[in-house]
């Protein structure tokens, strides 16, 4: 499954046989690896597999976090052993109780409640309403105006998420709620990470006023929702309606069936304002950086939108038509992907080859790691959307949605969504890199760019 010339069944690199933990890289008396992993902690995990192996340890002063950064061993953890695995406490900290944090009966539960709002037919409805506003945004902007990418792209798709899943109106004023989502980041940044969790950062205040006001914004969604009379998820009834009627006309408390109170369906809106905006932003962001600094591939793109679109809008039908487009996305995903580690906590002792994770331990699957190797990837720091005319998206060694029963929930929304808003912004406006087109990155709970990646638009 690699496109690498490389054996793609190749085994793991091992660490130093026999050890009972994974190998730490070389680090510095009492501070470890704190340091060159707050530095860079992209750079770090992929040269630590280089240094010791693809089942690598974190030497830091509060702890050992433990990385694991091959596809034998990313699919053990989501797939075939998942039960010596599970969420991470950072998890309900940031989402309570809601379909992202839970496990067993309880996520079953929740995503039987939730499925039926990502079948494709329901994506399918939901597509005139995502490209309204798509040029709604777009038409916001002013010929040669310079914008904040990020948070433009931020705006975009909360504004979707908005008024297709939580039935907000597209003129409501939904900043604060947007923020509060935003600011949900400020707990994992890389050195609040390391600290001990009971030492008051100012990220960790801004993560804790943050939630505040996103469970007080939130309930105030339910609250006024409209209450219809059936609890089913039929198609026009948004996720915060349905939620509010299977709370009942009381106080929510003691029903048989999900959600049995208020606060699960807070806690379920939460979780999915941030996860439902805030990866598709980022990855809005980067695809059109990606294309700004390959001309030939944007070319390619608006040749190939020009052709399957002429003057009409983009419809479901179209999506099939325009693999460029897709292929670009893929790609954008493969070498900036927006969720960089997957968190995981083993329930008992694991063992990789001639290494043992201890019980208890924190394990990133390091899906950053995995999607720049050479080894399952040529050239892979190279953006080049012509490696997907042979590779298949469910490839072992990519995995921006995740994989196994876990996988992403929203995959197919975000995807569709992401081809929708990048036809439509195309179509209007040529993207235009501001300085010298470098780009940083700042792994927070997100893949997050170092600052807010100005272009300027120009109209077509």
């Amino acid at each position: 499954m690699s496109d690498s010339s490389g054996d793609p069944s190749e085994k793991p690199r091992g660490g130093v046989g026999g050890k009972r933990r994974p190998p730490a890289p070389a680090g510095l008396p009492l501070l470890g690896n704190a340091v060159g992993f707050a530095r860079d902690p992209f750079d770090f995990t992929v040269d630590a597999v280089e240094e010791v192996g693809d089942a690598f340890r974190i030497d830091l002063p509060v702890g050992d976090r433990y990385v694991l950064a091959h596809p034998d061993y990313a699919e053990r953890v989501l797939v075939t052993d998942r039960d010596a695995f599970a969420k991470t406490d950072d998890f309900p900290l940031a989402f309570g109780n809601s379909v992202i944090a839970v496990e067993g009966d309880d996520w079953r539960e929740q995503r039987d409640f939730l499925d039926p709002f990502f079948f494709a037919s329901r994506i399918q409805s939901f597509l005139p309403t995502m490209r309204e506003q798509v040029v709604r945004r777009a038409d916001s902007w002013t010929d040669s105006q310079e914008i904040a990418l990020l948070s433009e792209m931020q705006g975009l798709t909360f504004d979707i998420l908005a008024t297709t899943l939580l039935g907000i109106d597209a003129d409501a004023d939904r900043d604060g709620l947007r923020a509060a989502a935003d600011d949900l980041n400020a707990y994992f940044e890389p050195v609040t990470w390391m600290l001990p969790d009971w030492l008051p950062t100012p990220a960790r205040r801004r993560f804790d006023a943050a939630k505040a006001t996103l469970r007080e914004e939130v309930r105030s969604l339910l609250e006024n929702a409209d209450r219809t009379d059936t609890d089913d998820r039929a198609e026009g009834v948004d996720l915060v309606a349905t939620l509010a009627t299977a709370l009942g006309a009381g106080s929510g408390d003691d029903t048989d069936s999900y959600p049995r109170e208020t606060d699960a369906a807070i806690d379920q809106l939460i979780g999915l304002v941030f996860a439902g905006h805030e990866t598709t932003a980022l990855a809005l962001t980067f695809t059109l950086y990606c294309l700004a600094e390959n001309p030939e591939t944007y070319r390619h793109v608006e040749t190939e939108l020009a052709d399957v679109l002429g003057e009409e809008p983009v419809r479901w039908e179209h999506l099939d038509d325009l693999p460029t487009l897709a292929r670009v996305v893929d790609e954008s995903l493969r070498l900036y992907p927006p969720v960089h580690a997957l968190p995981r906590e083993t329930k008992r002792p694991v063992r990789f080859d001639d290494d043992v994770v201890p019980e208890g331990a924190e394990v990133l699957v390091s899906v950053f790691a995995m999607h720049h190797d050479e080894r399952f990837w040529d050239d892979p720091t190279t953006f080049d959307p012509t490696r997907w005319r042979d590779r298949d998206r469910s490839a072992d060694a990519y995995l921006p949605f995740g994989a196994g029963p876990r996988r992403c929930l929203g995959a197919t929304f975000a995807r569709v969504e992401a081809r929708v808003a990048l036809a439509e912004l195309l179509r209007r406006f040529r993207f235009e890199r501001v300085g010298d087109g470098s780009l940083s990155l700042s792994p927070q709970m997100t893949t997050q760019p170092a600052g807010e990646v100005p272009m300027i638009v120009r109209r077509r």
